[in-house]
């Protein structure tokens, strides 16, 4: 008898940590912010951004989707000028699926690039050359659109070390871009 209530306790336990109600919340918001950006809405899209992180959170959806709902954020932020909001939001959703087993290569890649490009808005060139260092091996798993992003930030980072005097640094970037 105890061990049946010491299951059902457990299964109530855990279905009260997932809200289904939170991840159709979620969806609808990130929905509505991906459609905000695409019709140029750009403060809808923040707020529904916004909004589809809280849900993530306190729905207790996950790690892969707070960290998506992190990404989405930090990208509107960046569009909107925010970058600094956006280096912050990036930061999380970078730590969040590095410790996702097993991580995704590719979703780490992503947030490795725009947290280079929110660094260098900042005009920090030299903090960024981890998440470059990082993202280098990473690059040929892209295609398209991607890739040619990927290859950009490397050329313009090599530039910009190569004015700096980080001589090592800008030849393994524009090494790595001349193979994309």
């Amino acid at each position: 008898m105890t061990r049946n209530v010491v299951a059902l306790s457990l299964c109530f336990l855990i279905v009260g940590c997932y809200n289904p109600i939170n991840q159709v919340t979620a969806d609808r918001y990130a929905d509505t912010c991906s459609e905000a950006e695409a019709s140029g809405r750009m403060g809808v899209a923040e707020e529904a951004c916004k909004r589809a992180l809280i849900n993530a959170r306190i729905g207790h959806l996950g790690a892969e989707e707070e960290s998506k709902s992190l990404y989405n954020f930090a990208r509107i932020k960046q569009q909107l000028g925010k970058v600094e909001e956006a280096e912050e939001l990036l930061k999380e959703s970078l730590k969040l699926e590095e410790a996702i087993s097993p991580p995704n290569q590719a979703r780490i890649g992503r947030r490795l690039t725009n947290l280079s490009i929110v660094v260098g808005a900042q005009h920090r060139f030299k903090d960024a050359w981890p998440y470059l260092e990082r993202l280098m091996p990473l690059a040929m798993q892209y295609e398209g659109r991607e890739r040619q992003v990927v290859k950009t930030v490397f050329e313009r980072y090599a530039e910009e070390y190569l004015k700096m005097g980080m001589q090592p640094e800008s030849t393994q970037l524009q090494e790595k871009a001349k193979s994309l």
